[in-house]
């Protein structure tokens, strides 16, 4: 999955802050997200990810994240909407209330849409919730199926 795929389909996301970062935790499939706060700039050559590169900074409560860097091959929803690898992703994060935050996410990629598009939403707050392990290993009929790959004996 992919941004902005990740925080439509999961329950629980949950924000860990660091003096330097912030740790974006999705329980959907268990990835994360590293947000750098401490300044420094999107590289200029990066090797493309499945969730891109993040850079971020604070204007008043805001957290405004800028991610680029993305390998082209996630969907920006359920439905498959694509992108390629020179997406260029704004994200703002406002808490507008102890149990709401304010999300707002600008997609701009000129290979594959005439004009940047924004989203909007609210992620509401899920109080002393965990994130829960996600294993997709009970009842798994896919691996038979896989070449190459020999079935595991039953146990």
């Amino acid at each position: 999955m992919g941004i902005p795929e990740n925080n439509f389909v999961v329950e629980v996301v949950k924000f860990i802050q660091a003096p330097k970062e912030i740790v974006v935790i999705y329980e959907v499939d268990g990835s994360y997200r590293q947000i750098y706060t401490d300044g420094r700039p999107l590289p200029k050559d990066m090797s493309p990810s499945w969730l891109g590169y993040t850079t971020a900074h604070w204007d008043g409560d805001t957290l405004v994240a800028e991610t680029e860097g993305f390998n082209g091959r996630t969907w920006l929803d359920m439905i498959g909407h694509s992108h390629s690898e020179a997406l260029h992703l704004t994200e703002s994060y406002r808490r507008r209330d102890y149990g709401h935050m304010d999300v707002e996410m600008t997609f701009d990629d000129p290979i594959m849409y005439t004009h940047p598009f924004t989203i909007k939403f609210t992620h509401a707050l899920v109080p002393d919730s965990d994130i829960l392990e996600t294993y997709c290993n009970e009842n798994e009929k896919d691996r038979a199926h896989i070449p190459g790959l020999k079935e595991v004996p039953a146990k």
